[in-house]
């Protein structure tokens, strides 16, 4: 009988300037980020690596709500079932919006507005 773990993300706080964001990331990400941050030759001459360079796609609009929807599900500690449960959408769903494989309607942002408080213009 194969169960299902959460494991505990770990943060990664990225500054630019005067601001902060913080990323929920699984301790296997974590692991391949580091790696990717001591192998990059700037990494070896400066202290600062431009994030682009780790993380194109963050440069990418279209991939932007993609990347936040997966950011809310991070920083919720939620599934991809737990959240498909709270908007109304199959798991499946979730998977493919995380992946940048569908897009989100206005509907669908709506609703994740009013579930998480969060504009639902950012996902359009």
């Amino acid at each position: 009988m194969s169960v299902a773990v959460k494991m505990r993300p770990i943060e990664i706080a990225i500054r630019s300037g005067s601001k902060r964001r913080l990323f929920l990331v699984s301790e296997e990400k974590a692991r391949a980020i580091e790696t990717l941050l001591t192998d990059t030759p700037a990494s070896k001459g400066s202290e600062y690596i431009d994030i682009g360079e780790v993380f194109p796609d963050l440069n990418n609009p279209e991939k932007l709500p993609a990347i936040t929807f997966r950011g809310i599900r991070a920083k919720t500690g939620l599934t991809q079932k737990e959240v498909a449960e709270r908007l109304a959408i199959t798991q499946a769903e979730v998977s493919k919006i995380e992946n940048g494989k569908r897009s989100i309607g206005k509907a669908l942002a709506k609703r994740i507005e009013k579930e998480f408080k969060i504009d639902y213009r950012r996902f359009l």
